[in-house]
């Protein structure tokens, strides 16, 4: 796969995991005279609920690193060009953004210069050593810290381990890693609107797949799997529409059933203590059908409208 057609999957796929937890920028231009994009800028939000219903492990912990973060992808190994030109986005970012600040009297504080994550499927010891990058031992195996300053941080997605905290954080990873990640949240509760964001960020990306006219090795392993999440989700959906078909036949049913017994009670009240009132013809409408069909059987003993007032009483 094209790191150019990755980039758009990852991007995707990080925006819908984020996007309820605070405002999220695609390609954020950082010089408009040079070709320079940051691939994603995320603006927590801390009051969103989201962030107390959708545990998404370890990527919620480099996301609340600072309240303004930059994610940059790469789908191969890290090198350190990569790594300067992160540098060099972020530098560009801060330095326009403190002019447009300044240009517009206002202040640019510290909380809006961003702390870089670069998420890398590998990265050699001899890079990380290169840029004086450290484990993050508070955050565990596969990130790492450049020193402080730099505001930088890697996260190496084959040296995650496998486990439930480092499962979201995985799907930006390829193949075997990716392939198990996918599966892993397909098997989620479809309760989950996190588990199905990701699920239509993965048919997506499988239709337009499968209208290229060739695929390489890669795309087609990767539609492999995006065609197993494509058919579950079809899946789902035909159950969906189903289940909505015979909840509104068998509501269609009830409604039938209520409307014959409004107009047998009506017919046969008509026939037992006369007219019946605007007002008391509203009260019969607003019975459960359960209680209209006992209306039914008891009004047989009715000789007065006073009678039915009494029964609408007791059913109170």
């Amino acid at each position: 796969m094209s790191q150019f057609q990755n980039d758009d999957f990852s991007k995707a796929y990080t925006m819908a995991l984020y996007q309820s937890k605070g405002i999220v920028k695609l390609n954020v231009v950082v010089k408009n005279d040079e070709n320079l994009e940051i691939d994603l800028l995320f603006v927590s939000d801390p009051q969103s609920k989201a962030w107390s219903s959708e545990n998404l492990g370890l990527f919620d912990n480099l996301m609340k690193v600072h309240p303004t973060v930059v994610i940059e992808h790469y789908s191969d190994y890290l090198q350190p060009r990569h790594i300067d030109r992160c540098l060099t986005r972020k530098d560009l970012y801060i330095h326009e953004e403190a002019k447009a600040a300044k240009k517009e009297g206002r202040e640019f504080v510290d909380s809006q210069k961003p702390f870089t994550w670069i998420v890398v499927n590998g990265c050699s010891t001899e890079v990380l050593k290169s840029f004086a990058a450290k484990r993050d031992r508070k955050l565990g195996n596969g990130v790492y810290r450049l020193p402080t300053g730099f505001k930088i941080g890697i996260v190496v997605v084959k040296d995650l381990p496998e486990i439930a905290e480092t499962l979201w954080l995985r799907g930006l990873g390829k193949e075997q890693i990716l392939t198990k990640a996918f599966a892993d949240i397909r098997d989620l509760p479809g309760t989950k609107r996190e588990r199905n964001a990701i699920v239509e960020v993965c048919v997506k990306h499988f239709k337009y797949l499968a209208e290229k006219p060739s695929l390489s090795e890669e795309e087609a392993d990767f539609m492999r799997t995006m065609q197993e999440i494509d058919t579950i989700y079809q899946s789902e959906m035909s159950r969906v529409r189903l289940e909505g078909e015979w909840k509104g036949r068998q509501e269609g049913i009830l409604e039938g059933r209520q409307e014959q017994g409004y107009k047998f009670v009506f017919r046969q009240l008509g026939r037992r203590v006369g007219n019946v009132s605007i007002d008391l013809q509203e009260k019969i409408k607003a019975l459960p059908l359960e209680q209209l069909e006992i209306l039914g059987d008891d009004l047989l003993d009715f000789t007065q409208i006073g009678d039915l007032l009494s029964w609408l009483e007791r059913c109170k």
